[in-house]
């Protein structure tokens, strides 16, 4: 029987997993969820951009930049999907603080102030961060223990 990911191998068939993040190996599961999180905000934005979803009083301007937030988080998706680097997920997660500050001081200004797909976008947004932390601290707990 083959070992699986994060398995000795070598319990006569059995195999047991860890939810340790390793540098080599098969993606742990939790870094697929965060770029399958990335990119159904990709998607969100991208479905704002092209008009398929409604937004109230959008100018041309707005509408670039959710263009590129669509770009972007889709670029991070791929990112999340192929690559293991805390840069990465450090990188993401302040993206996803500085958009939701954003979002909430750009509220104010627009009629309606706030619309249920941008809130859908944050709310996935909060959840991204919270799985990009997880692997953050996952990953640096892990590094701890490698030096004991």
């Amino acid at each position: 029987m083959l070992a699986g990911p994060g398995s000795s191998g070598t319990d006569m068939g059995t195999t047991t997993t860890s939810p340790r993040i390793s540098r080599s190996g098969p993606r742990p599961r939790i870094q697929q969820v965060a770029a399958g999180l990335a990119g159904t905000i990709a998607v969100l934005y991208g479905l704002l951009f092209a008009g398929v979803l409604p937004l109230e009083g959008a100018t041309a301007g707005e509408l670039g930049i959710l263009g590129v937030a669509a770009a972007v988080h889709a670029l991070i998706a791929g990112l999340l999907w192929w690559r293991r680097s805390r840069v990465l997920w450090a990188a993401a997660a302040v993206l996803q603080v500085v958009l939701g500050w954003m979002y909430i001081a750009i509220a104010a200004e627009r009629d309606p102030a706030f619309e249920i797909w941008g809130v859908t976008i944050r709310v996935v947004s909060v959840v991204l961060l919270v799985v990009l932390i997880r692997l953050l601290l996952t990953e640096r707990r892990e590094r701890r223990a490698s030096r004991t």
